[in-house]
């Protein structure tokens, strides 16, 4: 009798290791965008923080063509967690590609799960999760409050540059501009501009004139001189 009491317990506590334990829900999942082709980058964002005694998160897809414990869809990771507040997450690829990935088409309904965990003993601490339904096998929309916005908002705006697009400032006078500078000459550099001016008249008709009537004169007078000087000669 004891014996098959001892054997009775040794079932029990092996059907106790055998069965897995169940994840503790700890909320949902908001999926953006809330519906939208096979071909979309999915984010989630859980409506709370993991536990604190969970350092890691991975996340699992359920439905018609996929693995029986649920294709991972994203791996082991601690990106982005959180143990204060809901933080988001991203699939690793697109549904289409996981699809492609089982050889299946995509129909009915998928429960994604996003489960906190121990990362060195795999131990679940709870899991948000959050269904989709794909009427045709190329779109897909999220069921309930799962579904968020149809499109993942812009994470961050493009920066203007310094100065753009700013207002007069009323009362405010605009800076002048800063005024020209002359460059100062270099050393040793004269500026022909810059010499002696030319002499009062040089060059005009009449200054030449004067001076070739100058020289005719003096010449004139040498010629009479030297015809006098030869007259008395002869005398």
């Amino acid at each position: 009798m004891r014996r098959w009491v001892e054997v009775l317990l040794a079932v029990c506590a092996l059907g106790l290791v055998a069965t897995p334990a169940e994840a503790a829900p700890l909320g949902g999942l908001v999926v953006t965008p809330g519906e939208g082709p096979d071909a979309a980058t999915i984010r989630m964002h859980t409506s709370g923080g993991c536990p604190a005694d969970a350092d890691a998160y991975f996340a699992t897809l359920r439905g018609k063509g996929m693995p029986a414990d649920g294709q991972i869809v994203v791996a082991t990771t601690d990106v982005g967690l959180s143990h204060t507040s809901g933080f988001d997450v991203f699939l690793a690829q697109t549904l289409r590609d996981f699809a492609a990935d089982n050889k299946t088409a995509l129909s009915g309904q998928y429960d994604i799960a996003v489960r906190c965990i121990d990362s060195f003993s795999q131990e679940s601490k709870g899991e948000f999760t959050a269904a989709l339904r794909f009427d045709t096998p190329v779109r897909y929309a999220a069921l309930g409050a799962a579904k968020g916005p149809s499109r993942v908002p812009e994470t961050s705006a493009t920066p203007q540059p310094p100065g753009a697009g700013a207002a007069p400032v009323p009362g405010v006078a605009a800076p002048e501009p800063p005024a020209a500078t002359t460059p100062a000459p270099e050393p040793g550099r004269t500026d022909v501009a810059a010499g002696d001016p030319a002499p009062a008249g040089a060059g005009s008709p009449a200054a030449v004139f004067g001076l070739v009537a100058a020289v005719g004169l003096v010449i004139a007078v040498v010629a009479l001189a030297a015809w006098v000087v030869r007259r008395r000669r002869v005398q």
